[in-house]
């Protein structure tokens, strides 16, 4: 069996390293880092002489492998999230996996320059600083951004009225 340790890396370094679980690297897929320029520089965010693939496990895990050109320097496995692998095939050009693990990709990604999508038209208001804490305090307390906030409380009052 050829065997992978996997290991969870400590936040601060004082902290130990310590064994996380192992996989067998024969019953894995293995994704290869794609690479820029003539000397082969990995698209990931990693030092220039550091590279990464991505493993697949038998049970479905994924395992995220970053080495080092440097003599000396042991590689680091450790397990990624679904997030972090989609990410990293993405980066890394594998379609087709994240297609066979993810679903298709969309035909475009990125920031809508067009700002949020409209829900009616703007209104402007003023507000004293009193309701602007309880405001916050509401939208905080819901996790919820201020427009949304805003809109739930003005319905809830116009609802109130109505029910009168």
């Amino acid at each position: 069996m050829n065997r992978i340790n996997v290991y969870a890396y400590p936040e601060t370094e004082w902290d130990e390293v310590t064994l996380a679980g192992w996989f067998n690297k024969d019953s894995a897929t293995e994704y290869e880092e794609a690479t820029t320029g003539i000397n082969g520089t990995s698209v990931n965010p990693v030092g220039k002489f550091e590279h990464q693939s991505l493993y697949r496990t038998a049970k479905g895990r994924w395992v995220l492998c970053t080495w080092s050109q440097y003599e000396g320097v042991d590689p680091r496995n450790e397990f990624a999230d679904d997030a972090t692998a989609k990410d990293w095939l993405i980066r890394n050009e594998e379609d087709a996996a994240v297609a066979q693990w993810f679903g298709e990709l969309e035909e475009e990604s990125g920031p809508n320059l067009g700002g949020r999508p409209s829900v009616g038209p703007k209104v402007e208001v003023r507000l004293d600083a009193e309701t602007l804490r309880r405001i916050r305090i509401e939208e905080f307390a819901a996790g919820r951004a201020r427009a949304d906030a805003l809109r739930d409380l003005i319905a809830a009052r116009l609802n109130a009225l109505d029910a009168a």
